[in-house]
């Protein structure tokens, strides 16, 4: 497909109306998703969702409640705004956004930028605010968790394992692990993480854009304090990342290996952490194999 219009033509779905939008975006729900990094920066009262398309990439998207500005930072895209309205659009270009959905078909690749006035800075609570999903999307979502928690048996019985190991309760680890009288957002910048349901266990963390090898992903703990990637990444048998002391007692997410990220709508992969290395570096450790207790 070279252009929208080809789309535009196709009897099945009228794209100028928003409920055959939601209808086509239901539908491709289970086709091959393409590859969208999705950065999420942040500033004084100010959230930018910042999402990268490759030429020849399809997009729908979800709906959203209120007007917004939108910034086309890079490329050239076919657009179908809120109301219908079909243009073409070159970077750089800035315009303000009706609520309602709007489908695009990129001509070059692309970078686009959603630009909301917030003080909310967790992902999760803004998707949930700022866009209506179609209700075939959050139910794909759930078979997708049920589908995907049994392959994750081996990291719940690592996690069990270090229990054991470290002599502590169950009760303890909760303890611990619910505590949030010491957490604070995340400090402003730019994060290429959101929390989503686990299927290894509750929340966790989950990669929007790809991350390389190496990468500093966000602050686990600053002066003291966690943030939510401090009680959020869970526990992995085979982490992809690692936690990493600085000399002033603060600590960082960091990448072990490449973690890919969003393949259209869904979030990338679930960053995870070996809880005993964090425990040694920690100094919850002790030589003979056993944790400190929790006070």
């Amino acid at each position: 497909m070279s252009d929208l219009v080809e789309v535009l033509n196709k009897p099945t779905f009228d794209l100028r109306t928003h409920e055959s939008k939601m209808e086509l975006a239901e539908a491709l729900l289970d086709a091959p998703q393409m590859r969208c990094n999705v950065v999420h920066r942040f500033g004084p009262g100010v959230y930018i969702r910042e999402a990268s398309y490759k030429a020849g990439t399809l997009i729908i998207g979800q709906e959203h409640v209120s007007d917004h500005i939108n910034m086309l930072l890079k490329g050239k895209i076919n657009v179908i705004d809120g109301n219908g309205n079909t243009v073409t659009l070159e970077a750089p270009h800035m315009f303000v956004s009706p609520a309602g959905s709007k489908v695009g078909y990129a001509l070059e690749d692309v970078i686009w930028q959603n630009i909301y006035a917030t003080n909310e800075t967790n992902v999760e609570v803004l998707e949930q605010t700022l866009f209506k999903a179609p209700p075939k999307y959050h139910e794909y979502l759930s078979k997708q968790l049920e589908d995907r928690t049994i392959y994750h048996e081996v990291d719940r019985q690592d996690y069990r394992e270090m229990i054991e190991e470290c002599g502590w309760s169950a009760e303890d680890i909760e303890k611990v692990s619910h505590y949030r009288g010491d957490c604070i957002p995340f400090p402003y910048g730019s994060y290429s993480i959101t929390q989503g349901d686990s299927p290894i266990q509750g929340k966790g963390m989950f990669a929007t854009a790809d991350i390389a090898e190496g990468t500093v992903i966000a602050p686990m703990r600053l002066n003291g304090c966690r943030t939510p990637a401090g009680f959020l990444v869970n526990h992995s048998k085979y982490p992809n990342a690692e936690a990493v002391l600085t000399d002033n007692g603060d600590m960082y997410l960091v990448a072990l290996r490449d973690i890919k990220g969003m393949d259209g709508g869904f979030n990338g992969d679930e960053v995870t952490i070996s809880y005993r290395h964090t425990m040694r570096i920690n100094n919850l450790w002790n030589g003979d194999n056993k944790c400190q207790q929790p006070s």
